[in-house]
């Protein structure tokens, strides 16, 4: 039996190697998906991985955050590598400021592509196929991380996304509505699974935004876990994202925070995150979360 989960983890990775593709999503928005996304890309590119973040956002927060001029991203954006069937992902990466990080871009024009793709064909495997081109090329450097940063939305893009993935990592805050946008991803996810095969599993919630000085916060978290824990199993990062300023100066610096105040408490704990991550990927802990089970918090 264990031997068979084994194989099945490695067949997950098949399409990419062994590399794993995670995508950041909440239908939520202001839950700091972009900044985590930005922020444990720069940290795992310090712990010498190469990391391809991917800005599937037509508000082009995670390019910005990288400080990538707008000319670059028209230049070389997600919007072609999605609509152009023969356009290929080597062609719209960019280098970032971050050491061992590269970006694809983002601008408004993706926004585009929901009205482009609804008549086309295979349109929610598209960044699969993308990714899957890629990594069998030989003539292509590879990444050992590639992460994805969604829209606040869930559209054709971040159908996408969750196509390609092999985990996905959900960003909430500690509000009364985060089980609630948990049970919307998770119809999405099992609708997903059934009607064309998506392999994608939870890797883990990121509580983002907490104020531990603040009664209500400490409060909510303590339940949001507790219900976690017993309806889905361990899923809740022990790395808790608490509320900086510091991380929005960075952000408005076109720098994530490990780069811009890397001994800044926020800093550190996106390195923590880096290592949580690495850890729970290398115990396939993200291929056993049942993603049908997001769905049944609805109905509790």
């Amino acid at each position: 039996m264990e031997r068979d989960r084994l194989n099945g983890a490695m067949d997950e990775f098949a399409p990419y190697g062994q590399t794993p593709v995670i995508a950041f999503v909440n239908e939520k928005g202001g839950v700091a998906k972009t900044t985590s996304c930005v922020n444990l890309a720069a940290a795992l590119g310090g712990r010498k991985k190469r990391v391809l973040c991917m800005d599937l956002d037509p508000q082009a927060n995670a390019t910005t955050a990288f400080g990538v001029s707008a000319e670059q991203a028209i230049e070389r954006e997600a919007h072609c590598l999605l609509t152009m069937a023969r356009f290929p992902l080597e062609r719209v990466v960019v280098p970032t400021q971050v050491d061992n990080v590269d970006l694809v871009p983002a601008s408004a024009r993706l926004a585009d592509c929901n009205k482009a793709l609804v008549m086309e064909v295979g349109r929610e495997g598209r960044l699969k196929g993308k990714l899957r081109e890629f990594y069998r090329s030989v003539l292509t450097d590879k990444y050992d991380f590639v992460l994805v940063d969604c829209p606040p939305s869930l559209d054709l893009l971040s159908i996408n996304a969750l196509t390609a993935a092999t985990h996905m990592i959900v960003p909430v805050t500690t509000k009364f509505y985060a089980l609630k946008g948990m049970a919307l991803l998770g119809d999405m996810v099992a609708t997903l699974h059934e009607q064309i095969g998506a392999s994608v599993r939870l890797l883990g919630i990121l509580v983002t935004m907490f104020d531990k000085k603040t009664a209500l916060d400490v409060t909510i978290y303590r339940l949001l876990k507790e219900r976690v824990e017993r309806d889905y199993g361990n899923y809740i990062f022990s790395t808790i994202i608490t509320k900086s300023v510091v991380v929005s100066e960075a952000e408005a610096g076109g720098l994530p925070v490990t780069l811009r105040d890397p001994e800044s408490p926020a800093a550190e704990a996106y390195r923590r995150l880096a290592d949580e991550v690495i850890d729970r990927l290398s115990h396939d802990m993200g291929l056993a979360a049942p993603m049908a089970g997001l769905a049944a918090a609805r109905a509790n």
